[in-house]
């Protein structure tokens, strides 16, 4: 198999690396690392903002600062390519963790993670991440310890992302409303048609 038969094999690998290097680089604070990742105009689309990637990459840095934590659990990366445009997904679980009503808690949120990555000048770079979210579950981090609830306005959250949404809002970080979810299917919908027209070329 000649080189112009392994390219195909060698952009798929660049681009799943990307997206995981700017996961890891996330969570662990490596924000020059994070930045690398990103299009200068880029742009970011999940549960608690809306910016352009280097704007995502400082907000980030800002909230870790204020000791806003998150771990992403990664499962593996499917790229699909066109030419120098590429959509990479990566199913995955978000843990965050905080408090509610003073008791410590750990949040974790099943979500897929959706990017879009563009070669450019030879180089692999995110021109948009997004997400869609299916369902969140929250637990004491010390075993037996009580977590009391504003049932009324965890009601108020939209279902697939409800806790996350609550334990951000503690943070003193408004969850978004209008995120892909499976109960709203139409959004999800959406995202995948834009991704895909983007891919064929779109704007």
């Amino acid at each position: 198999m000649d080189e112009q038969e392994m390219r195909p094999a060698f952009d798929k690998a660049q681009v799943a690396e990307l997206v995981q290097i700017e996961r890891a680089a996330r969570d662990q604070g490596q924000w020059a690392r994070m930045r690398a990742c990103y299009h200068p105009n880029s742009h970011v689309s999940i549960s608690w903002v809306e910016a352009t990637g280097p704007e995502f990459v400082a907000l980030s840095e800002q909230a870790f600062a204020n000791g806003v934590r998150h771990l992403h659990v990664m499962s593996p990366s499917l790229v699909t390519l066109n030419g120098d445009r590429a959509l990479a997904e990566t199913g995955c679980v978000i843990l965050l963790n905080g408090t509610i009503g003073g008791t410590p808690v750990t949040v974790s949120t099943q979500a897929r993670l959706f990017w879009r990555v563009e070669r450019a000048a030879g180089a692999w770079l995110i021109r948009r991440l997004g997400a869609a979210y299916f369902q969140d579950a929250v637990a004491p981090q010390i075993p037996g310890a009580a977590i009391s609830m504003d049932q009324a306005r965890l009601a108020a959250y939209r279902p697939s992302y409800r806790f996350l949404s609550y334990v951000l809002e503690e943070a003193g970080k408004a969850a978004r409303p209008d995120r892909a979810g499976v109960d709203r299917p139409d959004l999800i919908e959406a995202l995948h048609k834009a991704d895909e027209a983007w891919l064929m070329g779109g704007a």
